[in-house]
């Protein structure tokens, strides 16, 4: 008769945990939600969505400017959670030139072919003449490392705005 109870006693505290493990998901995130991406403008609401919860969120810009294709890598505790990149290009490279030699699958292009995404990113391609010397287009995505199946649509969300803001805090004309 005693074993009945402890198979109880087992049971009630597996599925306690599991409610509290479903419960705990994306209730708000234990540290302030950014406004950017390493100080570009973006959606506050999409980036609290996209970012891990953990104790504490570091930007990393690394070693390259703006105008040599800087990255920005958002830590989460340490990992990664949410990547910015951009890549300086020759004239004339387009968005669909970034998917040539990538193994995307389910790309979605909107806006008129402007912007580009898929289950864990958007990206798009700026013309941005004289402003670096490392080409006249930059290429920028956004990249959700820990994507799930609601990924793709918060990351549009980020589209067009972040990328006009990243347009503009380079300078390059409208």
């Amino acid at each position: 008769m005693p074993l009945l109870p402890r198979k109880a006693l087992l049971t009630t505290v597996l599925l306690s945990l599991a409610l509290t493990a479903c419960n705990s998901s994306k209730e708000g995130l234990s540290y302030p939600a950014p406004d950017n991406i390493c100080g570009i403008p973006a959606e506050k609401e999409v980036l609290e969505s996209l970012l891990d919860d953990g104790e504490e969120l570091k930007q990393d810009t690394g070693y390259f400017s703006l105008t040599e294709g800087q990255f920005c890598h958002m830590y989460v505790d340490g990992n990664e959670s949410v990547i910015s990149d951009a890549s300086w290009r020759g004239k004339g490279y387009s968005l669909r030139d970034l998917f040539q030699d990538r193994k995307k699958k389910g790309i979605r292009y909107l806006e008129g072919g402007k912007y580009a995404s898929w289950e864990s990113g958007v990206a798009t391609v700026i013309s941005c003449p004289g402003v670096s010397e490392e080409g006249d287009v930059v290429s920028v995505e956004v990249n959700d490392m820990n994507w799930t199946e609601k990924s793709q649509a918060l990351l549009e969300k980020l589209v067009p705005s972040y990328f006009d803001a990243y347009k503009r805090k380079l300078g390059c004309q409208p």
